[in-house]
């Protein structure tokens, strides 16, 4: 079975106690061993340089399979940069290729390079061997004659003397540009590596001083300021006309700006970026200018920009249109900071551009063609985002949003979050969680254990121990509490029960007695026995905001279950808080039996879905077979399609899919639907409230996670859902939640990842 058959498959495979990928599902034989995994190249010890071209090679042999083919074999590479990573080479198959270390990029020299190389066995027995690359690294210092004047480095000021440490072969950009020093203007006349004012320079092997040598021009004669104005090429009387100055001064200091129509002072500014509201009382056609005075008393007059001033009774209604020119749509490993232009054009005048980037703003509105606004793209996670242009008209009329699909090479997460993934160590093939009213946790572990955090330390004694069978995706598989736990302290569970000849999914819920369960178990719902087949048996289970319970079941690896409304299986069920069943469910009139329970259908596999606080909006996780992952809305009587479409559809009666990403790249690469994201087996979801310590671009967004890719995304309600890269985690997530502190909460089979905001 190759290993890509076995991540197409359903959510989790257990194997040797870890979740092989999205898989098929087989059990495991208790004396089945793991395979031995060993990277023979790079060698251990192994160390590079810009522009090397490392080697990989690696074998695995299994005590049953003996030397495993490359079909079962995969190897990766991540760039390791201070406490957070960036994807080198994505996941390939087989147990050999080659790396080129890039040149320029990540400046920094306490990066390295890790191989991962993964191995599995026709048991689903999955072993991860890794080898790290060390970088070789030397002592540079920039150095001016005279000493003490500015210097860039990467674009950054520094005074020489200034010592830095980079990896060799590493391109860096240095710039010696002319400069006001002690009262003397300074020109540049040479570097001693021979190169222009500004060059770039390769890291050297061994330790190098470069030095920058300037002429002294002599004592500075003040110099008067420079000064531009820009302004919209028309208005309307009444509305503001939004002007703006450049100005700048060679010698000194801006004291102010000034602004005029004609011989009219409108205002004045006195701080950068300089700017000036204008609301026009008159129509016809206004000289505007803009004077600058320096610190020294120094003053110049700008050009004169022309604006035509429209009567406010234009009964103008056409929308301009606009075309962003850059980035170009679908651009990939986007870093430092760019340009974002756009040309709009209207019938009769455009007043302005807008730019934002994930729906937020960047700058301020362009009133002057070129439109344009600086993108920070630092400030941006590693990851897929949407770059946007708008135009507006003088008579305000808005044009549609002209949008680019991107990939950044930034940083793990926005700029002032903080990630803890070490927050709970320690689990054991953790499935599900669910948070309590005073910020406990009730982790579901697969084995059959519930165990409680409390302040983010685990309980030595769990809450409750269930026998369960625990083969493949089988076991302790979801957890809710009561809606009013305070005073109604159940908690309810969904398992695969041991009772009887063959196994089934049972729903029970326990009595809380603080920490431990009391009483005995009420068994609440029985679902029909299980086939041969370990997998798809979903999982989650949560309140509605109705007060009603929802289940997640999968489909046991038989796609006919699906759509079958006489069967529970494949389904989203739903059940009052006793497990007896609505009489006003979809299909409670037409079905008998645990069939009325059904709430949806035609899912494969929903072992995670999320309900929205407030709102009660659900959106549920199905993990498809060999293309689309899937998040669908939540909707009584819905039919999503399984096994006659995957993804997005447009067929007759089907419901289609919220948002749905692709298990390999398009062409081009970001294009299609889920843009750059891409993964086997979407696990974990999460509405974050509309208040709460992130920032309100992050509410009310759906934060989703991806098992065998293990990125963190987020949808964006305000702005179509589109999706947007956010972080990612070491361990493979399987559930989400926000906790009652305000953090995103990340579970994984191990650990508990733990995100918070400013």
């Amino acid at each position: 079975m190759a290993i890509q058959s076995i991540i197409r498959g359903a959510a989790w495979a257990l194997a040797g106690g870890l979740l092989a990928a999205c898989g098929s599902g087989d059990s495991t034989p208790a004396a089945d061993q793991p395979p031995v995994a060993s990277i023979t190249s790079p060698a251990e010890g192994s160390t590079f340089k810009g522009g090397d071209q490392l080697s990989f090679t690696a074998s695995a042999v299994d005590a049953e399979d003996g030397a495993l083919g490359v079909s079962r074999l995969s190897w990766r590479a991540d760039l390791h940069h201070d406490t957070h990573t960036h994807p080198f080479q994505q996941p390939t198959a087989g147990s050999s290729g080659t790396v080129t270390i890039p040149v320029r990029g990540e400046v920094s020299d306490n990066i390295w390079y890790r191989f991962h190389f993964t191995a599995t066995d026709s048991a689903g027995h999955t072993v991860e061997v890794t080898r790290d690359v060390l970088p070789r690294k030397t002592q540079v210092t920039l150095a001016t004659v005279p000493a003490g004047l500015q210097l860039t480095l990467d674009g950054q000021p520094v005074i020489g003397p200034h010592v830095f440490t980079g990896v060799q072969a590493i391109e860096r950009d240095v710039g010696a540009l002319e400069q006001v020093f002690n009262g003397h203007r300074y020109t540049f006349a040479s570097w001693s590596d021979g190169g222009a004012a500004a060059h770039t320079l390769s890291t050297p092997v061994a330790a190098t001083t470069y030095t920058a040598t300037f002429t002294d021009q002599g004592p500075v004669v003040n110099q008067p300021p420079t000064v531009s104005l820009s302004a919209a090429a028309n208005g309307v009387v009444g509305t503001p006309v939004a002007l703006s100055a450049t100005a700048a001064d060679a010698d000194g200091t801006i004291a102010k700006v000034e602004f005029f129509d004609g011989a009219t002072l409108l205002g004045e500014d006195t701080s950068s970026p300089y700017g000036f509201s204008w609301t026009p009382a008159t129509e016809g056609t206004h000289s505007l200018i803009a004077r600058a005075t320096d610190n020294a008393g120094g003053v110049t007059v700008s050009s004169v920009v022309s604006v035509t001033i429209a009567p406010a009774t234009t009964n103008d209604t056409q929308a301009p249109t606009v075309t962003l020119t850059s980035p170009a749509n679908f651009a990939d490993g986007l870093s430092g900071t760019l340009t974002i232009t756009a040309t709009a054009t209207d019938n009769v005048g455009v007043a302005g551009v807008e730019f934002q980037v994930d729906g937020v703003t960047v700058g301020s509105e362009d009133t002057t063609a070129p439109y344009q606004a600086s993108w920070i793209t630092g400030n941006y996670p590693y990851g897929q985002h949407i770059v946007r242009a708008r135009a507006r008209d003088v008579a305000n009329n808005l044009s549609a949003w002209a949008s680019a699909t991107v990939r950044v090479n930034g940083p793990d997460l926005p700029p002032g979050f903080t990630k803890n993934e070490a927050w709970v160590t320690g689990l054991t093939s953790a499935t599900a969680f669910a948070t309590a009213p005073d910020g406990r946790l009730f982790v579901a572990q697969q084995g059959g254990q519930l165990r409680v955090i409390k302040s983010g330390q685990m309980l030595a004694t769990p809450f409750v121990s269930l026998p369960v069978d625990a083969n493949g995706e089988r076991g302790l598989i979801g957890v809710t509490l009561h809606p009013n736990f305070a005073t109604t302290p159940w908690v309810y569970v969904h398992y695969t029960s041991t009772d009887g000849s063959t196994s089934h999914n049972r729903v029970s819920r326990f009595m809380a007695n603080g920490d431990v369960a009391t009483g005995t178990e009420q068994v609440l719902v029985e679902l029909p026995n299980l086939s041969s087949a370990t997998n798809h048996n979903g999982g989650a289970i949560h309140f509605g905001i109705d007060g009603k319970l929802y289940v997640g079941v999968g489909e046991n690896a038989r796609s006919a279950n699906a759509p079958d409304l006489t069967i529970p299986l494949g389904k989203l069920l739903r059940f009052n808080d006793d497990g007896t069943i609505p009489t006003d469910n979809p299909f409670y009139g037409a079905q008998t039996g645990l069939a009325r329970a059904i709430w949806a259908y035609g899912l494969r596999n929903p072992f995670t879905f999320a309900v929205e606080p407030v709102t009660g909006r659900i959106h549920i996780n199905d993990v498809g077979e060999v293309t689309w992952e899937e998040i669908n809305l939540g909707t009584a009587g819905a039919n999503y399609g399984w096994p006659s479409t995957e993804g997005l559809t447009s067929a007759a009666g089907i419901t289609g899919p919220l948002f749905t990403y692709k298990h390999s790249d398009a062409a081009p690469v970001g294009s299609g639907p889920g843009g750059f994201l891409k993964g086997f087996c979407i696990a974990g979801g999460t509405f974050y409230p509309a208040s709460g310590p992130f920032p309100a671009p992050y509410r009310k967004n759906y934060f989703f996670s991806e098992y065998g890719t293990h990125f963190i995304a987020r949808l964006d309600p305000a702005n179509g859902y589109a999706a947007y890269a956010f972080s990612s985690v070491q361990d493979s997530p399987v559930d989400m939640l926000t906790g009652t502190d305000g953090a995103l909460y990340v579970l994984a089979r191990s650990s508990i990842t733990r995100i918070t905001a400013p």
